[in-house]
């Protein structure tokens, strides 16, 4: 009798949310997952007899679903309760960390970027601009002892191994990060890294360079937001998770920053306006766009080919050149060799999160931008 109840309640709720579901419109975005949800798919012979129909139909009636984030999180709840150590490819691990684990690595796509890289490489010796590539080991790598017994996780380094055989000349900082993994140099709620653990990285490529690091306290600490969860948080929803901090760290607070050849220019790397909703991180150089350019008062213009593991690393080094350039390939569409070329690069740094490097088709399309 109680397995009916509870399975007519169940109907009752799924009749109410589709009542509400077919008068409410569809989402295109959700600010709290950071990703674009899935919208209607088109229904064709093809696509129904593949079965590709009713797959997308299924996330789609999960995404649109009324509701959704207090329907992910009572599921969150429920399966902790259980026992459970994930919940949507999220692990609960040991103090408080939520950790998206990669369980393993397209190898294709991994390839064709690291030859997308070598390419970029050899043109910047034509060219004589030094070059360096630092992919970064993620939490579920650095911080491995806090995930589950068990929990699957693949090999980082193994990605970091293929590329440094096949060329690349790399900055690796696992092991500057694995000295410091009792600091706090990931966020607990997100995929990203904390300033401080950029700091880290930071210094492993000035002593890859040549240079001595100073010390974190050469720069100014600025609080920016104690109330931030992030995208592992968004994945689960889990009333009981804790908030991160965000901390600025700078030399000097002003730098003239343009974006997009100049169609926003503001006096900060520090974008406030994202402290007020989901994506917060994005205060870090306002979050990903194509072209970045940041005014400094040292000498060189440094370009950095990135995803958003890089935002927070520029803060570090705003002060060190006359130029700091960023390039999110995501984004830009046009000729790379133009840029360097037009803009007097004369040092280039690639940094990229090694999950997001060995996903990220755009890398792999580098090579039509080389002008070659």
């Amino acid at each position: 009798m109680r397995n009916k109840i509870t399975t007519i309640l169940f109907l009752l709720l799924l009749l109410a949310g589709a009542t509400v579901h077919w008068f409410k419109p569809d989402r295109d975005y959700s600010q709290s997952e950071k990703r674009v949800l899935e919208q209607f798919p088109e229904a064709t012979a093809k696509t129904v007899f593949s079965g590709e129909f009713g797959k997308n139909m299924e996330t789609y009636l999960a995404d649109q679903f009324p509701g959704r984030d207090t329907w992910v999180s009572l599921k969150t709840v429920s399966e902790r309760s259980l026992g459970k150590k994930e919940s949507g490819g999220v692990y609960f691990a040991d103090d408080g960390y939520l950790m998206e684990v990669f369980t393993a690595f397209n190898e294709e796509q991994t390839s064709a970027n690291v030859n997308a890289l070598l390419a970029l490489q050899n043109m910047a010796d034509e060219m004589n601009v030094p070059m360096l590539t630092m992919l970064v080991p993620t939490a579920p790598c650095i911080l491995s002892e806090k995930l589950p017994k068990y929990a699957p996780n693949a090999d980082q380094g193994a990605v970091v191994a293929f590329a440094e055989e096949k060329g690349l000349k790399l900055c690796d900082v696992t092991e500057a990060l694995s000295a410091h993994g009792k600091e706090y140099i990931f966020y607990r709620t997100d995929h990203h890294w904390t300033s401080r653990g950029a700091y880290y990285a930071y210094a492993a490529w000035k002593q890859q360079k040549g240079s001595s690091p100073e010390p974190l306290s050469a720069w100014t600490e600025k609080g920016l937001s104690s109330r931030f969860q992030g995208t592992t948080y968004a994945k689960v929803n889990d009333p009981f998770t804790t908030f991160d901090t965000i901390l600025a760290y700078y030399k000097t607070e002003k730098h003239t920053v343009s974006y997009n050849n100049g169609a926003y220019v503001t006096d900060s790397v520090y974008e406030t306006k994202y402290l007020d909703g989901a994506d917060k991180y994005g205060v870090f150089f306002n979050s990903n766009q194509p072209t970045t350019v940041v005014k400094g008062g040292g000498s060189g213009r440094l370009l950095i080919i990135k995803d958003s593991y890089a935002n927070c690393f520029a803060q570090f080094v705003a002060d060190e050149y006359e130029e700091t350039h960023m390039i999110d390939l995501r984004f830009f569409k046009n000729s790379l060799r133009e840029y360097i070329e037009t803009n007097g690069i004369t040092e280039i740094l690639v940094l990229y999160n090694i999950p997001n490097f060995a996903a990220d088709t755009s890398v792999a399309r580098l090579g039509r931008m080389l002008g070659q």
